[in-house]
């Protein structure tokens, strides 16, 4: 009984994933705005959390000032981030350019490890690196075109989840 309710609960998840998808593709700039926001909100709760660990454990365990330092810095840039208008887009299109170059990097170093133990498929993995690399610099000297990326995979993840669980459901019938 309990594996038949999760597999319509899959379902109805990879449903409602998949019309969010499709409803966010005409939102953009919308899902780019969440996303930079929720990223200050953790970076805010991150802080307070790091705050709270050092005073909870100070006195008891060596615990570096460095921790509390962090905490604060990071507690108030998310605070800043937060109530600075725009300062959440330009912070979201940055990081995210930034992951895309580093994303970018390890890939390409990979192609060559991997051509190293005889991959035939190596070259590919460093097109993908090498791709990667020239769309990240792009991005740091375009942060327009960051944000829309953003805006744009938000919903392609959603769609790829939503019909994943979908399949999930179809796969795996309980008799």
């Amino acid at each position: 009984m309990k594996s038949n309710m999760i597999r319509w609960a899959l379902l109805i998840l990879g449903i409602l994933l998949a019309v969010l998808g499709v409803v966010m593709f005409a939102t953009p700039g919308i899902n780019s705005i969440v996303m930079a926001y929720a990223v200050c909100f953790l970076m805010l709760v991150y802080g307070i959390a790091e705050i709270a660990y050092y005073i909870a454990h100070h006195k008891s365990h060596v615990v570096s000032g460095w921790l509390l330092a962090d905490g604060i810095i990071t507690a108030l840039l998310g605070l800043l981030l937060l109530f600075v208008p725009g300062a959440q887009i330009l912070t979201m299109s940055i990081l995210f350019a930034v992951w895309v170059l580093f994303t970018g990097v390890t890939r390409t170093s990979a192609a060559f490890v991997a051509k190293g133990a005889g991959s035939s498929n190596w070259g590919w993995i460093l097109f993908a690196g090498i791709i990667g690399i020239l769309i990240g610099i792009w991005m740091m000297f375009d942060p327009l075109l960051a944000v829309m990326t953003i805006g744009f995979i938000l919903p392609v993840t959603f769609l790829v989840q939503g019909f994943s669980a979908v399949a999930a459901f179809f796969a795996t019938r309980v008799k």
